[in-house]
């Protein structure tokens, strides 16, 4: 089958999108050719729009599918192209979608790898699909979908091909940058040669992206490319008879020896903050000692959390941050799982004061430093203790409990070095709990936040405040620190409150699609 990738600079106006679409298609198939590529973003340049990019799906996602369609049908060619599709929740899918010569949608992909790399950061906007991209009759071709950061996972790729797809239509806004060409070609180059299938790859060429639109052939030759013209396409023949001989010569399916399943992981991050200042007497499900800790940590871990947050405690089991706590606390969790990734606390709380808590987390044992700390932005000197748990080498991220506290987290010199931002309301009502979570959100974000937020609650607001976080697609925190049941009133150790939270999350999603 003759195949087409093409490129063009999509605006933040639907029908001026169509249109250029649909000059494209009548000049493909004009040429003969039965499938063309279009990029990401076909439907709108996302970074265009200003407003809600959920309302803007809300409101033209129809009119672009049915445009698809429509051209699809009147030129008789297939069309593959990416927009912006509702959720249910507050950020729309990123989703390809795929239809046939008589204007049939014959499959749809909601892209599962968000591009939060390179200092960019795709999830602020975009709900994560949770499915696996399916293999599509084009044109009478099996067609596999792959949406642009998709490619540095070859075993999306991989799975594609084992399920059948004889060609992968990689739609793609690769962002330009040092290196970043090189890394497009290679990696296109890359899935076309080890699973020896066809690719054709059609680059947005909008000015921040470097278009480079091409088809390649099963041994990774690129046969045709349409350079760095901002409207333009390239296409080849790809036929299943040069598959068949590349096969034949280069027979790697046939002896490869890795099963794979493919699975798809869950999109929730989870942190379990195991202890906090919960006392015995409230639970006897509290771990107080390093042992006990490292216990949970490894349980918390096993039940699917990503992260542990725990307090070091002395042995009357008060909160503390003394280096020699600090440092038997950490390496109890390495020993009993040096993968775990251990944080805690620097809460004034455990100190005499400000400048108590400069000399012990200075004085932390470099051997046994937490893999990160966190920072409430609500308490004094905050910038400088934030300063010295980079200075440290730690992972930083900072807190916030008000809307009052925002202001010094985006004056302070390490706002863009924070893995996250915790979202911590302090109203006992749940209802105002996950308002106040989402307007300290927005505030965040407008203040040019891009770290990944997480929310978590306190007793009676957690379980609303985790269904909040699931909803608006944030980091969660569940665990004893925070509460001791789960979201039934039932009293629940930390890793069945990490459970608790993927059944809310698997709730939530059930409702939403």
């Amino acid at each position: 089958m003759k195949i087409a990738a093409a490129q063009f600079a999509p605006t933040a106006d639907l029908h001026e999108n169509l249109a250029q679409i649909e000059a494209l298609a009548h000049e493909a198939a004009s040429a003969g050719n039965r499938l063309l590529v279009l990029p990401e973003e076909a439907m709108v340049q996302t970074g265009l729009i200003e407003g809600s990019l959920a309302a803007f799906a809300a409101d033209h996602w129809d009119a672009f599918r049915d445009g698809l369609r429509r051209i699809a049908k009147e030129h008789g060619i297939a069309l593959t192209a990416s927009g912006v599709e509702p959720s249910g929740l507050s950020r729309p899918f990123n989703t390809i979608l795929a239809v046939d010569t008589d204007g049939t949608v014959r499959g749809s992909y909601r892209k599962l790898h968000l591009y939060d790399a390179f200092a960019y950061q795709e999830s602020n906007r975009i709900q994560p699909g949770e499915d696996l991209p399916p293999v599509v009759e084009l044109g009478g071709t099996r067609v596999g979908l792959v949406n642009c950061y998709d490619l540095r996972f070859p075993e999306l790729t991989r799975s594609l091909v084992d399920r059948g797809a004889e060609l992968i239509a990689v739609s793609a806004a690769w962002m330009a940058g040092r290196g970043k060409e090189d890394h497009w070609s290679t990696l296109l180059r890359a899935r076309a040669i080890e699973s020896t299938t066809w690719l054709a790859a059609s680059g947005n060429s909008a000015d921040d992206c470097i278009a480079a639109s091409v088809v390649i052939d099963p041994l990774g030759v690129v046969v045709a490319a349409a350079g760095d013209t901002d409207t333009a396409w390239c296409s080849a023949d790809a036929t299943t008879s040069r598959t068949a001989q590349v096969r034949r010569t280069l027979p790697a399916l046939a002896n490869r020896r890795i099963a794979l399943d493919y699975s798809v992981k869950p999109k929730l991050f989870i942190k379990a903050a195991v202890n906090g200042g919960r006392e015995i007497t409230e639970t006897p499900l509290v771990p107080i000692s390093v042992q006990e800790i490292a216990a949970e940590a490894a349980a918390s871990v096993r039940a699917g959390a990503n992260v542990v947050h725990a307090h070091a405690r002395t042995p009357d089991g008060g909160q503390t941050i003394d280096p020699e706590h600090i440092a038997a606390m950490v390496r109890a969790v390495r020993e009993q799982d040096p993968a775990i990734v251990v944080g805690t606390t620097t809460g004034l709380w455990t100190c005499a004061g400000h400048d108590d808590r400069m000399n012990k987390i200075r004085s932390w044992e470099t051997e046994w430093l937490p893999d990160f700390a966190s920072v409430a932005f609500c308490e004094e000197g905050a910038a400088e203790a934030a300063q010295a748990v980079v200075d440290r080498g730690m992972i930083l991220e900072s807190a916030v409990w008000s809307m009052d506290d925002i202001p010094a987290l985006l004056a302070s010199p390490t706002l863009h070095l924070n893995v996250r931002v915790l979202i911590e309301p302090l109203a006992e009502d749940p209802d105002q709990a996950v308002r106040d979570c989402r307007e300290m959100a927005a505030a965040l974000r407008a203040g040019g936040v891009t770290a990944p937020l997480l929310y978590h609650g306190l007793e009676g607001t957690t379980w609303p405040v985790v269904r909040a976080a699931i909803e608006d697609g944030v980091e969660v925190r569940v665990g004893i620190e925070d509460v001791v049941s789960d979201e039934r009133g039932e009293i629940a150790s930390n890793s069945v409150q990490v459970a608790e939270a993927f059944r809310i999350y698997d709730e939530v999603h059930a409702t939403n699609h």
